[in-house]
């Protein structure tokens, strides 16, 4: 009998890898966070104190600080003055883009649009100030969880496209969603603000210009 010929195994091709996701892609942005808030000076676990807020209104205020802070970060980075190549920045600059604005013609979402941030991105800033304006300027407000303060407005629709971050849904079984579950609505909020001190992170912090 003839000795059966073994067939040589072809290796096979590496797969590659998935697209991050899920609980993978969480904390690839919670420690990019958290290199950004370590890097300009606050506290590391800052995303995490907020997470914990006790009422939406203080979680609102205290998302738009965190934003505006890291806004104005990439701008005071990027506007630097070459001279006799020396890149230049002082007390002055950094003084003029803090009396900035956020939004308007002049404002920091202007000129992070001039750098080409995506525009879901400065969305979802403009949207977290519009909110924090709606809590700040009335008092009552503040025992009004988000979703509801949401559902009162006429441009509920544009807030729930910026707030949530997700691309399709219905409209009535979104907020459905988010009056059973609060702390669904907060975590995107919170998903969308690290995806924001991410791009703030590589901006701003890991690759600034050199001085």
């Amino acid at each position: 009998m003839k000795t059966p010929v073994k067939k040589k195994v072809q290796p096979r091709a590496p797969k590659s890898k998935p697209p991050l996701e899920g609980e993978d892609r969480f904390a690839i942005m919670l420690e990019e966070s958290e290199k950004f808030c370590e890097g300009v000076g606050l506290h590391k676990d800052l995303i995490r104190e907020i997470i914990k807020t006790d009422s939406d209104w203080a979680f609102i205020l205290k998302i738009d600080a965190l934003l505006e802070s890291a806004a104005k970060y990439i701008v005071r980075t990027g506007l630097r003055i070459k001279l006799l190549n020396r890149v230049m920045q002082n007390e002055t600059l950094d003084e003029f883009v803090d009396s900035l604005p956020i939004n308007g013609r002049t404002g920091i979402l202007k000129l992070l649009d001039a750098a080409c941030l995506p525009p879901e991105e400065l969305g979802f800033v403009e949207t977290i100030r519009k909110v924090r304006n709606i809590y700040a300027h009335d008092i009552r407000s503040a025992d009004v969880s988000l979703i509801d303060l949401v559902k009162q407005r006429n441009d509920k629709a544009q807030l729930l496209k910026y707030l949530s971050g997700i691309e399709t849904y219905i409209e009535a079984d979104l907020i459905a969603w988010y009056e059973r579950d609060p702390g669904f609505l907060r975590f995107c909020v919170i998903d969308s603000t690290m995806r924001f001190l991410f791009y703030s992170y590589h901006m701003s912090v890991k690759f600034p210009t050199r001085r």
